[in-house]
């Protein structure tokens, strides 16, 4: 046995054990960001995501080859092409948290940015129906401009609510970022997995989704060979499943690990 599956097995085993006692099984999903083309990267990430029966959400950067990835998606089961982004360039005042919307943008020209993006993807024959902001920028002029457009909202960190239908977060990147980007560390990023676990565990939120984020770009080999043995332990579902109501997902998702 690798020494990854040692430590997931030794981190969250005792969590994910607490959850089955219970009859139940957490709910992950899988989201990639930063893809602009086809790139050898990509083809080890949607290979992975066939080899171990993972579907993936790529988050693209509008800008770049769309139609290109949506015909490499098109061949992996469950994944789907989220939009990343208008440009993935910083507007930010000097000062003030990277992102691509800001106080001085109006509703009307972030719809037409949005209008504009979403346009390229339908070109590609893609219907989107996620958002995925670069640096987790989620406005509130970006927050109404998706409204109105109908599509849902992906950041990093936060859990699912009542107030927020339309939002479904990341939770656990494998990447490290500064000074230079590298994989955050099996132990590091399997004590935050179990903290995550646990608060829902004690919460009864057993059906809130835990989304695993990764960077296909910037991967060094150290997370690939974490996701390799991560994976099947996590076994992530579509994210277009979680449209549906989550405890449908949930018993779905107890339906396959019992098989």
């Amino acid at each position: 046995m690798s020494l990854h599956r040692l430590l997931i097995a030794g981190v969250i085993g005792p969590e994910l054990a607490r959850w089955k006692a219970a009859g139940q099984a957490p709910v992950f999903w899988w989201r990639d960001d930063d893809a602009r083309r086809p790139s050898p990267a990509l083809d080890r990430l949607l290979a992975l995501s066939i080899r171990l029966d993972a579907p993936i959400t790529i988050a693209a950067v509008p800008d770049g080859d769309i139609a290109a990835l949506a015909k490499a998606c098109a061949a992996v089961p469950g994944a789907e092409l989220a939009i990343h982004g208008f440009r993935h360039e910083n507007r930010a005042p000097a000062g003030r948290p990277s992102g691509e919307v800001n106080d001085q943008d109006r509703l009307a020209d972030v719809m037409s940015e949005l209008g504009a993006a979403m346009e390229v993807f339908r070109r590609a024959g893609v219907t989107p129906r996620l958002f995925v902001p670069p640096w987790n920028s989620a406005h509130p002029t970006l927050k109404q401009a998706l409204g109105r457009q109908g599509l849902a909202l992906s950041c990093y960190g936060q859990m699912r609510c009542a107030e927020a239908p339309g939002r479904l977060d990341a939770h656990l990147d494998v990447m490290r970022w500064k000074p230079r980007p590298r994989f955050r560390g099996a132990v590091r990023f399997l004590l935050r997995a179990r903290r995550l676990l646990a608060e829902r565990r004690l919460m009864g939120a057993w059906d809130q989704p835990l989304g695993l984020l990764t960077h296909h770009l910037d991967h060094d080999e150290s997370a690939w060979r974490f996701l390799e043995a991560f994976l099947p332990v996590a076994r992530p579902v579509a994210r277009m499943s979680l449209d549906e109501p989550t405890l449908q997902a949930s018993s779905a998702r107890m339906t396959l690990r019992a098989g």
